[in-house]
């Protein structure tokens, strides 16, 4: 097929020109124009009538206007569709201004020149090699890649929203006009919502893609590398092996809360990158050998036998991948196949080390630069990614660890139970006295019934026989004990994987993160884990924004966590540990409220790792890997295209490489009486507000049920014991789904509130601190960002629907017509909930809270420090509109349930519960009861007697089709529901994330 022209444009303006110039758009348009127009005027009116709520007022009246057939259901789905598309280009113009985005030639020179900088000692004279050669080898930084459940858009959706943003096709070529054509018509036409029932391959198939996307960026930036070593160090450049960065993923081995990952799946999906990995290896030689010339027969005959050494690994890979499912791994199949791995003919391939070593031969034999420095680059990947396309972290909760120990210690209740806790760690130190390691097979593991000692096993197979190169990461969440590390220690040790296992507790609750670095002490006193420590040469640690966030508020969890990395920092410089690195994993999210600075990516991560806390490291010349994840399909997205990658890798290592610039002088750090009373009191608020009553109305008003399942995890969390546990504790909503619901209800709390209540207590010492402290301005453009995001008329609206007197008002206003019936019905309804005085009162303390807020931040103003606050902008109205249409939409749902028709109790369900569930907006489980009780009958009412042996004169004459009720009430409700789902999408995309 022909080429066609290449755009002259940007193509995101292209669909920007196309989404104003669509005909179809025209009412949908004038609609939202009108719908402005009145929305500023009565936010104006607010002044002279303050009990006024313009957003729920202009709810009520799409809803009679709806009523009143003025408009029509098809009209706010054209609404809803304009109103995705905008917030989607939107989403794709900020991604790209985010992370400044550069072609692949601008990034190549910042990197060079960040490489040249490592290599001056000061400005006319460079390091030795030898010190250069070990700032580049060595593993600066990581990316961990991760399925939490931000699959928000179809894959299809993300890959346009990556080629808009980036101006660039997957592949990196130039966007052509078909190309235009094709993403412009699904963004505008097509329904914006998540792939139906994502599922962990699917999960597994996109986080592929992106690692894919991260080695292909890694391969310019170790070119970089060379380019920059030729020049300055020509004698000895071909001696290096660059590193800088690693790719992990915990997708597949991430059993923390879950239990439909069965130990077959985990190694399943660590065969298959396994063999992706080997494939690009075959691939790689491919390509080096083809390029050769006729001079390099030694080399052609060296690279042939390396690839022959890789294929056979190869094909044994692949033999044994198909067969590690859970519905084959098991019995007589399960022990035949054990015996063909243990009989290793020496085809499987376990180690690195012959690989490199042909490798540093290949490279020897040959004077071709460009030949030299693409074996040069293949080595380091090999070096660097092991067997796999990224390393492993495994994730298992505490109590996971706790149960498996329980019976070898005798332990009753929780390890650090008072009374209980000395004889918990004598007897626990005993077992590490004595431990030996213990041989296993796949026939001990498939019978191991806990799921700890499972996974330990199934590490110990894994490094056996499939990859003993590469380091695996053991994550333990919610952990807040020395006790659960020593644990995990000894399994370690009993299973004999301790020389390649790095044990990291997750410091995520304000406990453990308040704990988090006496705990640590607490484990460098123990013989044991001192000397484990040692041994690894690095101690590592996770802590969690987005748990934490939840817990303590987004950024006091971020104060928090701060303060256990610079306590952790002059520990270790306590400590005297030589040689030993630390390896801080901060988890965060793509959101504002899960720990993603909104302003730019050099400000987020400035954010989750600070000037300071990075510069205090560095004093004490503690070496520091620090690592960050990307979460999902928002996280993915930053590698979607060549560009976007190159992009994003260029800014990961400026920061990881650059010289921290810390303000020593930084007022938030040496005003420590005034940091530390404010820390407390925005701590405080949070907590407290976790532990409201009130707040868990409010989050379960609607729940989770206006968002679409956008991944494979549960919203709540799983458990192996059920004792203890309040399920209807906002505790169990994990971190996303909890955000999502505040972004869903229009204020996101756990990022602006709390703010105006620490402010208030001194606002003239909080202008200063602002001014005299950069920790502080940027925590701050981050909560006005928020605010700025967020409107309580929004969630004052939605608790509306819960208060008996707004549907009374609205019934008086008709009073001569059904529909008042209906509502007259609901307010009694509603008020059964209880729902709405718990939600006015969690709304009332966020007023309060808010007002305060808006104080502190026109005071910063009038003392010129102005604030990110994206008050009125066409985004935010957009914003507002969404929800409007949704409060239109649920009031429908609420009065077609008010004509369902009543029936007897079925399976103990009454017309009043199901009437419950739908005002939970739990509908897809109400719609199938209401199938089922009220079915569409097309069968027989005569039975012939030749078919049946005997007559029958018996005729059914009572009329049980519910065609009817199918078509005006259950069928409604179901479109008017994915039509909620469908603005909570475009919800998400207009804030920039899922969550």
């Amino acid at each position: 097929m022909a080429k066609l022209d290449v755009l002259d444009g940007r193509a995101l303006d292209e669909l920007r020109n196309r989404l104003k110039g669509e005909d179809r758009f025209s009412p949908a348009r004038a609609l939202r124009d009108d719908l402005e127009t009145r929305l500023v005027a009565m936010r104006q009116d607010t002044v002279k009538h303050p009990l006024d709520n313009p957003v729920l007022e202009l709810a009520h009246d799409l809803s009679e206007k709806l009523s009143a057939g003025q408009i029509s259901i098809a009209n706010l789905q054209e609404l809803i569709q304009l109103l995705s598309a905008e917030a989607f280009a939107d989403r794709a113009e900020r991604v790209g201004q985010y992370i400044n985005l550069a072609d692949q030639d601008e990034n190549r020179t910042r990197l060079a020149s960040l490489f040249k900088s490592l290599a001056c000692q000061d400005e006319d004279n460079l390091v030795s090699f030898g010190e250069f050669s070990r700032r580049v080898e060595r593993e600066a930084f990581g990316i961990v890649i991760t399925a939490h459940p931000t699959f928000g858009l179809s894959q299809e959706h993300y890959q346009a929203l990556a080629q808009f943003a980036a101006d660039e096709t997957l592949g990196g070529q130039a966007l052509e006009a078909s190309d235009l054509e094709r993403l412009s018509k699904l963004v505008i036409e097509q329904s914006h919502e998540p792939d139906q029932q994502i599922n962990l391959l699917a999960e597994h198939g996109q986080a592929q893609k992106a690692i894919e996307s991260i080695q292909q960026a890694m391969r310019e930036v170790y070119d970089v590398v060379l380019s920059v070593a030729a020049e300055l160090y020509p004698e000895n450049w071909t001696e290096l092996t660059p590193r800088v960065l690693t790719i992990a993923s915990w997708v597949g081995y991430d059993l923390d809360g879950r239990t439909d990952i069965t130990w077959a799946d985990t190694l399943h999906t660590r065969m298959k990158v396994q063999v992706a990995q080997l494939k690009y290896y075959v691939a790689a030689l491919n390509t080096i050998s083809g390029a050769l010339d006729n001079d390099h027969d030694e080399l052609a005959t060296t690279l042939a036998l390396v690839k022959s050494r890789v294929t056979l690994a190869l094909h044994v890979a692949e033999k044994e991948t198909d067969f590690f499912s859970s519905e084959y791994a098991t019995g007589d199949e399960l022990s035949e196949v054990s015996r063909r791995i243990v009989e290793d003919d020496g085809s499987r391939l376990v180690h690195t080390v012959e690989l490199i070593e042909a490798l540093n031969r290949s490279v020897a034999l040959t004077n071709d630069l460009a030949v030299k420095r693409a074996l040069i680059i293949l080595r380091s990947e090999v070096a660097n990614y092991g067997l796999a396309t990224s390393h492993m972290h495994v994730r298992l909760n505490a109590a996971q660890l706790h149960n498996a120990v329980r019976k070898s210690i005798a332990m009753e209740g929780e390890p650090d139970d008072p009374g209980r806790r000395r004889g918990n760690f004598r007897a626990l130190s005993g077992l590490l006295d004595d431990v030996k390691p213990l041989k296993i097979n796949f026939g001990s593991l498939a019978a191991e019934n806990t799921t700890a000692k499972r996974m330990f096993m199934l590490i110990a197979q894994i490094i056996k026989y499939v990859d003993a190169s590469a380091p695996i990461r053991f994550l333990i969440a919610e952990c807040d004990t020395p006790f659960t590390i020593l644990t995990a220690l000894y399994y370690a040790r009993l299973f004999g994987v301790d020389d390649v296992l790095d044990i990291s507790p997750l410091f995520e609750t304000g406990t453990a993160l308040e704990r988090g670095s006496e705990v640590i002490a607490e484990l460098l006193e123990n013989e044991h884990y001192r000397a484990y420590v040692q041994k690894r040469g690095r101690l590592c640690i996770q802590t969690g924004f987005s748990d934490a966030g939840r817990y303590l508020g987004q950024v006091s969890a971020s104060l928090a966590i701060e303060r256990l990395h610079m306590k952790l920092a002059r520990l270790m410089a306590d400590q005297k540990l030589s040689g030993v690195e630390v390896v801080i994993f901060d988890t965060h999210g793509e959101s504002i409220g899960r720990g993603a600075h909104p302003v730019s990516f050099a400000d987020r991560l400035k954010y989750v790792s600070s000037p300071m806390t990075r510069s205090l490291f560095a004093k004490n010349q503690i070496p520091l890997k620090h690592e960050v994840s990307f979460q999902g399909g928002d996280g993915y997205l930053y590698f979607g295209t060549p560009k976007l990658a190159m992009t994003t890798l260029t800014r990961l290592l400026e920061h990881a490489l650059g010289k921290p610039e810390a303000d020593d002088d930084d007022a938030f750090y040496t005003n420590t009486d005034y940091s530390l009373d404010f820390f407390l009191s925005l701590k405080s608020f949070h907590e407290t507000t976790l532990e409201n009553r009130d707040y868990a109305a409010l989050l379960g008003s609607f729940s989770t049920n206006l968002l679409y399942q956008t991944g494979s995890r549960k919203s709540k969390r799983q458990h192996e014991k059920h004792h203890g546990i309040d399920r209807g504790h906002p505790s169990q909503i994990r971190a996303i789904p909890h955000n999502a619901i505040l972004q869903q209800l229009g204020y996101l709390a756990n990022t602006a509130g709390g703010f105006g209540t620490a402010i208030s207590r001194d606002l003239d010492a909080f202008v200063k601190l602002h001014g005299e402290s950069d920790r502080v301005r940027r925590f701050m453009d981050m909560v006005s960002y928020a605010k700025g995001l967020s409107s309580l008329n929004t969630p004052e609206a939605y608790a509306a629907l819960f208060n008996p007197r707004y549907w009374l008002a609205k019934a008086y206003a008709v009073k001569h017509t059904l529909r008042s019936e209906d509502q007259l019905r609901l307010s009694e309804l509603v008020a059964d909930t209880g729902r709405y005085d718990g939600m006015s009162r969690m709304l009332q303390s966020f007023r309060r809270d808010a007002i305060s807020l808006h104080r502190g931040l026109d005071a910063l103003s009038a003392d010129g420090q102005e604030k990110v606050f994206p008050f009125d902008t066409r985004r935010r109205i957009n914003l507002i509109i969404l929800h409007v249409v949704r409060l239109c939409l649920i009031q429908e749902i609420f009065l077609l349930a008010m004509r369902i028709p009543p029936f007897a109790t079925r399976n103990d369900l009454t017309l009043d519960d199901l009437i419950q569930d739908i005002l939970a907006m739990e509908i897809p489980a109400a719609i199938a009861e209401l199938k089922a009780t009220f079915p569409v009958y097309q069968t027989q009412t005569h039975f012939d007697e030749g078919d049946y042996g005997e007559p029958s004169e018996y005729r059914d004459n009572e009329n049980r089709d519910y065609s009817k009720e199918h078509r005006s009430i259950f069928g409604p409700i179901e479109e008017l529901y994915d039509l909620c789902r469908r603005i909570s999408v475009a919800v998400s995309n207009s804030i920039g994330a899922h969550g």
